[in-house]
């Protein structure tokens, strides 16, 4: 069910943002949003606590909200929070802003790597996920994970690339298994 608002939710304000011609200005909001809510879980807390009243809730989404944030993510959060679905509200900004990066040719991409890539191997990344997918931008998010011991993970979207040396030894000790 979770899944489905998400998505029907999503999707709705995705149309909405594109047909009134202001989907980068509207995702680029609903960024900021998605990340203040990481960072302060207790807002979504408050707004779903079953003891405060819808009006006090949707008085405090607009103190926070209004003047900052584009009258379609008002109506989506309004609408979110009252078919009971408050817990939803960041995942629901996530999945509009996954599909307006996807219209506006904008990849994200993981990449894990054993150790800190410089910045010549970063672009050299970047360059080649760009000219190997039909994104015209490439966002690359960098993590550090020894245990890979070499080689990289890179995650675009649902495809995985794994060419680190730990995968590689996994994979030689399985056919080893197997063998025997």
């Amino acid at each position: 069910m979770a899944k489905q608002v998400r998505t029907v939710y999503g999707s709705a304000l995705f149309d909405a943002a594109r047909e009134v011609g202001r989907l980068t200005t509207v995702r680029e909001q609903a960024e900021v949003i998605v990340l203040a809510l990481e960072e302060n879980p207790e807002f979504l807390q408050i707004l779903n606590h079953p003891e405060i009243q819808m009006s006090e809730k949707m008085d405090l989404v607009n103190a926070v909200f209004s003047g900052s944030a584009d009258t379609l993510i008002m109506g989506t959060i309004t609408a979110l929070l009252e078919k009971g679905h408050g817990r939803e509200i960041g995942y629901v900004l996530e999945s509009f802003v996954s599909q307006a990066l996807e219209e506006e040719r904008i990849g994200v991409a993981q990449v894990t790597s054993a150790v800190e890539l410089t910045e010549d191997q970063k672009d050299r990344i970047r360059t080649k996920l760009l000219d190997t997918t039909d994104y015209e931008a490439m966002r690359v998010r960098y993590e550090v994970d020894p245990k890979l011991i070499g080689g990289l993970i890179i995650r675009l979207g649902d495809r995985v690339v794994d060419s680190s040396l730990s995968s590689k030894l996994a994979k030689m000790q399985r056919d080893l298994e197997a063998g025997s």
